[in-house]
């Protein structure tokens, strides 16, 4: 099994180091190509961490493409460790900043589900705007969704959670349909996969916030 490593966890996305679109398309694996075809079913997770979530994703569904994307290149390099060492071929990991380079990973509607799971919170006022759920980023974000297509947010941030509800819900958004209904989270975990965080915040006796939205 691969080994951890210690994760950075706030990365400022403006920064000028980051700011030179440098992503490349996110190719689909031959062996998965040969199981399930040219188009096989696609969920992404929009920063993973450690990859655990991507991980246990894509070994519950060996069908499945999974791309884990991450701005930190170490992450990256982990992700595909940890998939080598599972034996996953249906698992991407693929080096993305969402403020840059994000509408030129994936092509427009080839993706079932985006996941993003816990966010960084950035609460000061001036550190808002690295928010990954903003205007710009949701429309790239629906447009690389399938017909049907899911965006599955999760949270310990109740503040945080809410925000994205806001922004979603609210009245800037028509394109989405919450799956709890209008201004309501999600309860379970249907996914049959956890982040490392989500198991922290369970064990701590804290709530994980979550919300699911359809593509109308």
């Amino acid at each position: 099994m691969a080994r951890g490593i210690r994760i950075r966890q706030h990365v400022n996305p403006l920064s000028l180091y980051y700011a030179v679109v440098r992503a490349r398309p996110v190719a689909i694996p031959a062996p998965l190509i040969s199981r399930a075809g040219p188009q096989p079913r696609t969920e992404v997770e929009l920063g993973c961490a450690d990859a655990q979530f991507s991980v246990q994703l894509a070994a519950r569904h060996p069908d499945r493409l999974v791309v884990a994307l991450d701005i930190r290149e170490r992450i990256v390099d982990f992700a595909r460790t940890r998939a080598e060492a599972a034996g996953l071929d249906n698992l991407v990991a693929a080096y993305c900043n969402l403020a840059v380079d994000f509408e030129h990973v994936l092509a427009p509607g080839s993706v079932d589900r985006f996941h993003l799971l816990f966010p960084d919170p950035w609460f000061k006022p001036k550190h808002r705007k690295r928010r990954v759920i903003e205007t710009d980023v949701l429309a790239v974000l629906r447009s690389r969704l399938r017909e049907g297509g899911e965006l599955h947010v999760a949270s310990d941030v109740f503040e945080i959670a809410m925000a994205v509800m806001a922004e979603i819900d609210g009245e800037r958004d028509d394109e989405f349909a919450n799956l709890a209904g209008p201004w309501r989270f999600w309860r379970d975990n249907p996914f049959g996969a956890r982040s490392r965080r989500e198991d922290m915040t369970l064990r701590r006796g804290q709530r994980v916030w979550r919300l699911r939205y359809r593509l109308r």
